[in-house]
């Protein structure tokens, strides 16, 4: 892990970013060698506060001390460059030109910085808030998030190659489905249940099970791209049978929704869910052993636990000890408005 990091550290642009190299996720974005990619940022700066965490685990205080100045060092350069005052930019080219501003008449805002943002810690409480605003205002449709808004026209191919692409498809402010499983998780950690769910039923494909003549796809497999709001064919769907949205859509839906989720030291439970829901249950194998797990959310919120209970026994916090559990267990959980001031789960 530690050779990935050092691998994107030694290749960091004049601004003190990550490198985009060849392509970040987005292969049709071509910044030049020494372009700087956010994305890539964002991404570097989870994996040196995992870094951190794994070394403290291991007695290695000198290597999570590296990782969090290194971090540091990091977080400086996002917020001297990256910040466009109601969203991220996208990425910085080869020649300075800084993409993803309010200033550019295509591809203002792109999704993925936005949610990564939130997704990595990078972002301030305020940003976090405000960014997904942006991306509810100017990304969300009916048929899910696009990667981008407006979409592209004029630009150059020899910068933006999805502009071979009509409006509204895939990289060209479509909307894919690998990445709508981010923006439920952002919306989740920011307690925004109800906007997580509707997300996420947005571009589940069993909830347009009724209506198949739009989404045009198999209601049980995930595709690639749907077509956005910009297409005259909006929420079409292409190349079904896609591991990788499937992947996150599971993923998302089970681990932060739900919120059901495993740590080092036993099984979270922190829901984060539409406040209409009165509850759920859930059946979780869990390092060879059954839970049965009983939300209740008597209050109708959407996020916050006020009580946990395990095998009959009382338990602080929301993670169930994994040295606690027996072959089968019952867990009841209550979801309330006095809940726990302490966070459920470290950042």
């Amino acid at each position: 892990m530690k050779q990935a990091l050092l691998f994107n550290l030694a290749h960091m642009g004049t601004d003190g970013i990550p490198c985009g190299l060849l392509a970040d996720w987005n292969d049709c974005l071509k910044l030049g060698y020494h372009g700087e990619s956010l994305f890539v940022a964002f991404q570097l700066r989870l994996g040196l506060t995992t870094y951190s965490d794994i070394s403290l685990r291991l007695g290695k205080k000198d290597e999570s001390d590296w990782a969090l100045k290194t971090r540091d060092e990091l977080d400086k350069a996002i917020q001297k460059k990256c910040w466009d005052g109601k969203w991220w930019i996208w990425a910085v080219a080869e020649d300075g030109t800084v993409y993803g501003t309010k200033t550019m008449e295509e591809g203002q805002v792109y999704f993925n910085t936005q949610v990564w943002s939130v997704l990595s810690g990078a972002a301030t409480p305020e940003q976090a808030k405000q960014c997904m605003e942006t991306v509810k205002e100017r990304l969300a449709t009916p048929y899910g998030l696009m990667l981008c808004a407006p979409p592209f026209v004029h630009t150059s191919i020899e910068v933006m190659r999805a502009v071979v692409f009509n409006p509204g498809i895939k990289e060209n402010a479509g909307i894919f489905n690998h990445t709508q499983g981010w923006g439920v998780i952002a919306e989740a950690m920011l307690g925004n249940g109800n906007r997580a769910y509707e997300y996420c039923k947005a571009a589940l494909p069993a909830a347009w099970n009724d209506r198949a003549e739009v989404r045009q796809s198999e209601p049980y497999v995930q595709g690639q791209t749907t077509y956005s709001t910009f297409s005259p064919r909006a929420g079409n769907t292409r190349t079904s049978w896609l591991s990788g949205a499937a992947t996150w859509a599971y993923y998302s839906l089970t681990q932060y929704i739900l919120g059901i989720r495993p740590q080092y030291d036993g099984l979270l439970v922190d829901p984060c869910v539409p406040d209409s829901w009165d509850g759920f249950k859930v059946r979780r194998r869990f390092r060879g052993k059954i839970i049965h797990v009983d939300v209740q959310n008597p209050q109708h919120v959407c996020k916050g636990i006020t009580s946990l209970v395990l095998n009959g026994e009382p338990l602080d916090g929301c993670v169930i000890p994994a040295d606690k559990l027996k072959d089968e267990n019952i867990v009841v959980v209550v979801m309330g408005k006095d809940a726990r001031a302490v966070p459920c789960e470290r950042v």
